[in-house]
């Protein structure tokens, strides 16, 4: 009976002590983005979805705020990809190509789209 009870302490206190890992990917989830000093146009709301399937990354840009409502403007995401800690997302909006280069440090993402127009956000919702 003390073996009996010994070993069953023993194997709490092992069960306990072991934690399953869970692998994080650090680029997805959804965030809450604008694009600042655009011209003529102002600062730009959007939401950037960002996810990993078995072939590399998606993503879908979405207006929000008075740009969503008005319906104006449908972002196409063309491509992304992640290269040495950099996401790199090429779309077209209202027949125009453009893309962003994105980096993203805990929760927070910054970055530049066209190399010209500052980017900055935060995730709002893992993946």
């Amino acid at each position: 009976m003390k073996k009996l009870l010994l070993l069953s302490i023993s194997l709490v206190i092992f069960s306990c002590g072991v934690q399953k890992k869970v692998t994080k990917d650090p680029y997805t989830g959804v965030y809450e983005i604008t694009i600042f000093d655009v011209d003529q146009i102002g600062d730009v709301p959007l939401t950037l979805s960002i996810n990993k399937n078995e072939t590399g990354y998606t993503s879908k840009l979405d207006m929000r705020g008075e740009a969503a409502e008005n319906g104006d403007y449908m972002w196409e995401v063309e491509g992304t990809k992640v290269e040495d800690e950099v996401i790199t997302i090429e779309a077209i909006i209202a027949s125009y190509d453009v893309d962003f280069e994105l980096t993203i440090e805990g929760d927070e993402i910054s970055g530049s789209m066209m190399g010209m127009f500052d980017v900055e956000g935060s995730r709002v919702e893992p993946k």
